[in-house]
């Protein structure tokens, strides 16, 4: 799988670092300079995507047959030919210049099932959305967002496909009348396949341009691992206030602090300065912390800060002081689940960059915004240099006592994946809202954290505990090796899922991340302009290259 998208990725290489040559030594007499789809012409063309025709013109105008349409993406995606022992279609036979096209493209997903594929029949816009997202492997995907609807009112089939068209930048939609349609039924022309290839084809070939890595919790085992990041977050903060004090950053483990500066902190940050690797220090904070205030009444660490502009300048001035020995701050200020307040973390982080020195950098984690609605993307992502998305850790975190005794896995009910599939792309489609999103897509960095689940069932599959399980990777890898272990990887969640035996005899049924699910959420983040990496955190990151799909960090580095 890796080695595949591994050429995949050479021979787009290969191509997009030679579009300028290729695309300026490429001129069509029939394509103006000022036609509206000059500049996709020409990267379409430099990309080896269309070719021009045999008269030297290029015919923008000109509608495309479906057998032209599966030549492209054969081409599109490096797809090596596949030759059945006879026909698939009735009206495709082994002569034909489009047949192996035809059938590669059959057995990518692309035309369904079929037995007629009418191969000089024009293209629709529906179709050439359709067999895209197929060819992207996305079919289950459109499938599973198919009720979330569509931004165009004239679509009334495969609104899934059509809808995720648009999500990726694939399809812009044209204006009527001031309404934007998608115009299905109308027949797809060569300059409107060129700009939607062209699109389609350098986000599939884009690559991870910015990578984060957390540095917290025994995370020393892997600091080598940061000599293929851009920036490391330190997590030796956390945000606390004392009635009498104030605002103030611990890094001690007074208080239960987990957020704690080693004594040696130089051991880390020699190694990073020896590499050339920036470090941002990383507060965090959540709306659990206690804090009791001198009428002796209790609230949160974080609604005593943001609400009041007097102790927001307080926390502000105690993070600039701090920020003198690091190259930035890393902000994670988490469960803001109402929009109370909202306005005022975003008064307080443009207070922050404000304050901080022109040099200093500043990033902040954000969730999704299904549950916590305190996070005002659009505006965030205006004040801060990166905005980390934690688009993770969708697993149950309790079990209802009515699932005890009932069937585990079997159904979306009883599943506890970590980042299912459908719910990535929703966070992805907020985040890149043209409204309400972050604007700058360069700002946006995915982040990928190893959550597990685990759950102890009988031998029919039945949930005996309301126990969750959290094994360690090193435990994970060994279960993984084990003879009788069975693991699932479900092309809708797109997660994978181990049913084990532990050594007391006990079947746990674990859903966790592995090599397969991190590439498949890096590459839908690229399909939505997203190139940057974020990940939870050094010391955890799986790097099994004896353990089956158990190497997450080369996935990782596979897509850099």
């Amino acid at each position: 799988m890796f080695i595949k998208r591994i050429s995949a990725l050479l021979v787009c290489a290969a191509l997009l670092s030679g579009l300028t040559a290729s695309a300026q030594a490429v001129e069509f007499p029939d394509v103006s300079t000022e036609h509206w789809a000059y500049a996709d012409i020409q990267k379409a063309s430099g990309y080896g995507l269309i070719q021009g025709l045999e008269d030297g013109t290029f015919r923008p105008e000109e509608t495309l047959n479906r057998a032209s349409f599966v030549t492209i993406l054969q081409r599109m995606f490096s797809w090596e030919d596949v030759l059945p022992a006879s026909p698939s279609f009735s009206d495709v036979r082994p002569g034909d210049w489009y047949y192996a096209a035809a059938e590669t493209a059959r057995a990518h997903g692309v035309t369904g099932e079929e037995t007629l594929f009418q191969p000089m029949a024009y293209i629709t816009r529906e179709d050439m959305a359709v067999m895209l997202v197929r060819a992207l492997g996305y079919e289950s995907l459109a499938g599973d967002i198919a009720s979330l609807g569509v931004p165009f009112p004239d679509v009334t089939s495969h609104p899934g496909h059509i809808a995720l068209s648009a999500a990726i930048g694939m399809t812009t939609g044209v204006e009527v009348d001031g309404q934007l349609l998608f115009q299905p039924d109308a027949f797809a022309t060569r300059g409107q396949a060129a700009a939607m290839l062209s699109r389609v084809y350098e986000r599939y070939c884009s690559t991870i341009d910015w990578l984060n890595g957390f540095y917290a919790f025994s995370s020393y085992s892997q600091i080598s691992f940061t000599d293929e990041m851009d920036v490391v977050s330190v997590g030796w903060a956390r945000m606390s206030y004392d009635a009498d004090a104030g605002p103030w950053l611990n890094s001690t483990s007074s208080g239960g602090n987990d957020w704690v500066k080693p004594q040696d902190a130089s051991t880390a940050t020699s190694y990073f300065q020896g590499n050339g690797t920036l470090y941002t220090l990383n507060v965090y904070a959540d709306t659990t912390q206690d804090v009791a205030l001198p009428d002796g009444s209790r609230t949160s660490v974080l609604e005593t800060i943001l609400p009041d502009p007097s102790v927001r300048a307080q926390a502000v001035a105690a993070l600039t002081d701090a920020a003198s020995d690091y190259a930035g701050i890393t902000i994670d200020f988490e469960g803001l689940r109402t929009d109370l307040l909202k306005a005022d973390f975003v008064s307080f982080m443009t207070e922050l960059r404000a304050a901080l020195p022109s040099g200093k950098t500043l990033f902040v984690c954000v969730p999704p915004n299904d549950w916590y609605k305190g996070y005002d993307f659009r505006a965030l992502g205006e004040v801060c240099d990166k905005v980390i998305y934690m688009v993770h850790d969708y697993q149950w975190t309790s079990v209802p006592s009515y699932q005890i005794g009932k069937p585990m896995g079997t159904t979306e009910d009883t599943s506890s994946p970590v980042t299912p599939f459908p719910d990535v792309y929703r966070a992805l489609q907020a985040i890149t809202d043209a409204e309400t999103g972050v604007q700058d897509k360069r700002k946006i960095a995915l982040q990928i954290s190893l959550g597990t689940a685990g759950f102890q069932v009988d031998e029919n599959g039945n949930l005996l505990s309301s126990t969750i399980y959290h094994p360690t990777q090193n435990t994970i890898a060994k279960r993984l090796l084990q003879s009788d272990t069975v693991v699932t990887y479900d092309d809708h969640t797109r997660n994978p899922a181990a049913l084990y035996t532990t050594e007391d005899g006990s079947r746990i049924l674990l859903w966790y991340e592995d090599a397969r699910s991190v590439a498949d959420k890096l590459t839908l983040a690229r399909m939505f302009g997203i190139t940057g990496v974020s990940v939870w955190r050094l010391g955890n990151i799986p790097a099994y290259s004896d353990v089956p799909n158990y190497d997450v960090w080369s996935a990782i580095l596979a897509q850099r």
